[in-house]
């Protein structure tokens, strides 16, 4: 009896060292770009940009996984970081000859994820 009980601890030491190494760590560098509502004035935008940016450095880095989309199913949620925002305007002439004004956001972040090494 003894023996099959270290057998089986032996076993099990080695299956969950072999899952391991079934995986490797990986860091990478990904892009969103976020647009906001149609305003009146480039102002009204630019502060609507500014909220977004502001809110997005207020979240912890599990917000941000469940907010900034990510291709990898295996991501270390608390990798997550915002490594640079850039704001930008652009003008939208409608149909009836109004103005509207957008924000562009474009968010770079970066984030950990495990890989097989196949």
């Amino acid at each position: 009896m003894k023996k099959v009980i270290t057998l089986a601890a032996a076993l099990l030491l080695s299956t969950s060292a072999l899952a391991a190494t079934q995986y490797k760590d990986v860091s990478t560098n990904q892009t969103a770009r976020y647009l906001t509502d149609a305003v009146s004035t480039q102002a009204e935008a630019e502060a609507l940009a500014t909220t977004f940016v502001s809110e997005l450095e207020e979240k912890s880095n599990f917000e941000l996984s469940q907010q900034l989309p990510t291709p990898h199913l295996r991501m270390d949620k608390r990798s997550m970081e915002v490594t640079d925002t850039e704001l930008s305007v652009v003008t939208e002439e409608a149909d009836d000859g109004s103005v509207n004004y957008r924000a562009v956001v474009d968010v770079d972040y970066s984030y950990k994820y495990r890989s097989s090494k196949g």
